[in-house]
């Protein structure tokens, strides 16, 4: 049976989702991550399909989301958009770290993946650690500095004035973009998955991605998903797609 156990890691709300006749073995572990505006509790299909096929899942709540949402307006998670992502980033060690010292995760067997914000915060995890083996973006964007830019300039223009320096946070974030380093994927292998009709993260950011990874002869363990009618919503299709390669990659 498949045990779906909500538990606080290092003060970060997860939904832990495994096999329970398989509850204290080290597994391959997916860190998998929900979308803007969005928590974790609407990505169980992907963690129920994931525990059926012999991994552990974890579904965190990013910052200003879900259990961690606090009285921040709409405005407001836009604005920190990034910081957001950043604070993703930067928390997975410890995820791992928990994890591993309960005895759980198999360290050399470790995915992250996410959709729209958690697939943008995937490609960041894999630009800075080098220990992850597998990644699964949907619906996402590698390329900080342009989608800041392009995020900034919409917000701007409706009003909204930030409370920092813009252009000093866009460059905090040169070490997570992975399309200013594609050489930092090191053939692992990825699958990216997107619609040609995405009206929130344009969809040419995946396909400049993988043309770059084909230009760098890094493509052979990366699978690029083309929807030709999707917008920003996974399809089925999508989805079980995402599972099919990480059970076979991972």
């Amino acid at each position: 049976m498949i045990q779906v156990e909500h538990k606080w890691i290092k003060e970060i709300p997860v939904l832990h989702i495994f096999d329970e006749t398989r509850a204290s073995e080290q597994l391959p572990t997916v860190f998998f991550y929900h979308g803007f505006q969005s928590q974790k509790e609407l990505y169980l299909s992907y963690g129920y399909l994931l525990a059926q096929r012999g991994m552990r899942v974890i579904l965190p709540d990013a910052a200003m989301h879900g259990e961690r949402h606090g009285a921040e307006s709409d405005t407001e998670q836009a604005i920190y958009f990034w910081d957001t992502v950043r604070g993703n980033i930067d928390e997975l060690p410890q995820l791992v770290e928990a994890l591993n010292k309960e005895g759980l995760v198999d360290m050399s067997r470790l995915a992250v993946g996410g959709f729209s914000m958690g697939a943008i915060t995937s490609y960041g995890m894999l630009a800075q650690y080098d220990w992850l083996k597998v990644g699964v973006c949907l619906a996402g964007s590698s390329y900080y500095e342009h989608f800041a830019r392009a995020l900034a300039d919409g917000v701007a223009k409706q009003g909204m004035e930030f409370p920092y320096d813009v252009d000093e946070r866009i460059s905090e974030l040169a070490p997570y973009d992975l399309s200013a380093q594609p050489t930092k994927l090191k053939n692992r292998p990825l699958m990216m998955w997107h619609g040609k009709e995405d009206d929130v993260v344009p969809f040419a950011y995946s396909e400049k991605l993988y043309e770059a990874l084909v230009e760098e002869d890094m493509s052979d363990n990366v699978a690029f998903m083309v929807d030709e009618k999707a917008k920003h919503k996974i399809t089925i299709e999508g989805m079980l797609a995402a599972v099919g390669f990480l059970e076979e990659k991972l």
